[in-house]
This record gives C-alpha cells, sequence and structure tokens, in this order.
C-alpha cells in the first residue's frame, strides 16, 4: 500500500531550509580563501608600484643624463680635457639607461599580471557577497513561506481553534494570498538568480 503523499511545496521548503546553511557557509569559507589571497596580492601591488615608481625615476634621470652627455659631447667638440670625462659620463649613461629601461619594463608587466589578478579576485567576492545575500533573502522567504503555512495548517486544522478565536472569514484567503505572493517572490528570485 502507498503512503500517502506530501505536499510537493513542503518537502521542497523544509529541504532548502535544511540546505542554506551549508551553501552560505560554502559562500563565506570561498570568500575567506580569497581574501586571504587578496591580502597578500595587496602587499605584492603596494611593493611593486614602489620599485616601478623608483625604477621608473632612475630610467628618466639616466635618460636626462644620456641627452645632456649628448648635447655637452657636442659643444665642447675639440677639446681633449673636458671630453674624456664627458665621454667616460655619457659611456655610463649609455650602460644604466637600457638597464632601467628592461628592469622598469619587467616591473610594469609584473605589476600589470598582480593588478588583474586582484581584479578576478575582487568580482569573484563581489559574486559571492551578491550570492550570499540573493540565499540569505530566498532563506528568509522560505522560512516566511513556511510559517505562513505551518499558520494555515493550524488554523484549518483545530477544531478548537474556532471555538477560542473569533471566527474571520477572510483571513484564510489572506493568508493564503500572503502565501501565494511569497512563493512567487521566491521563484522571481531563483530566475533572477539563474539569468
Amino acid at each position: 500500500m502507498a503512503e500517502p503523499r506530501k505536499p510537493a511545496w513542503s518537502t521542497r521548503s523544509a529541504a532548502k531550509v535544511d540546505n542554506y546553511e551549508e551553501f552560505i557557509g560554502r559562500l563565506d569559507a570561498a570568500s575567506a580563501k580569497l581574501m586571504v589571497r587578496r591580502d597578500v596580492l595587496d602587499k605584492t601591488l603596494e611593493i611593486l608600484t614602489l620599485l616601478f615608481r623608483q625604477n621608473n625615476t632612475g630610467l628618466r634621470l639616466w635618460e636626462d643624463r644620456l641627452s645632456r652627455c649628448d648635447d655637452l659631447l657636442a659643444d665642447i667638440a675639440g677639446k681633449p680635457g673636458r671630453e674624456a670625462a664627458l665621454i667616460e659620463l655619457h659611456e655610463i649613461a649609455l650602460k644604466m639607461e637600457p638597464l632601467f629601461r628592461n628592469r622598469t619594463q619587467r616591473i610594469g608587466d609584473r605589476l600589470a599580471v598582480v593588478r588583474a589578478r586582484c581584479d578576478e579576485i575582487n568580482k569573484s567576492l563581489a559574486g559571492l557577497e551578491k550570492s550570499k545575500m540573493k540565499l540569505t533573502s530566498s532563506r528568509m522567504l522560505a522560512q516566511e513561506r513556511e510559517n505562513l503555512s505551518r499558520a494555515i495548517g493550524e488554523l484549518v486544522g483545530t477544531s478548537d481553534a474556532a471555538a477560542v478565536v473569533t471566527p474571520d472569514p477572510g483571513l484564510r484567503s489572506d493568508l493564503q494570498d500572503a502565501r501565494h505572493a511569497i512563493i512567487l517572490a521566491e521563484a522571481l528570485l531563483e530566475a533572477k538568480r539563474d539569468s
């Protein structure tokens, strides 16, 4: 003999309420892991930004020295005493300028990679927070729906409820309308979550 079937909505809402804690916990755990990673990347970003500024400043200074050396060498052509010191300075600038350019480029590339990772983590954290808010709202709606269903069941199912409470013929209809509105709101929330 088959067991009497329970209404689908009652078992479904009970299962959802039971699972909310677990899923919210998973969202929190994922957020915590990403926040640890973001904190490390933020420190790395701070260090790389400082290094980039310092090396970029050094690059500009060596570019300026090289340019001034070129100008001064052109002005003092043929003066051997002063020319030797400028040639030496020019050779140093020729070595240092590409060294700083390459270092600045490497740091800039690394900085771009770290920024991209930070952006990716921040987008994921925002998505996790949005999901948590939706799940929390859905959980509250499910609990309210369950409470309303229980209240309707108590009003409809007990014969002595009518003797204690003054009869209100519209109450049952209003409670059913409220339950229906909550079900629709929850369905809308789930549909928006899926889209």
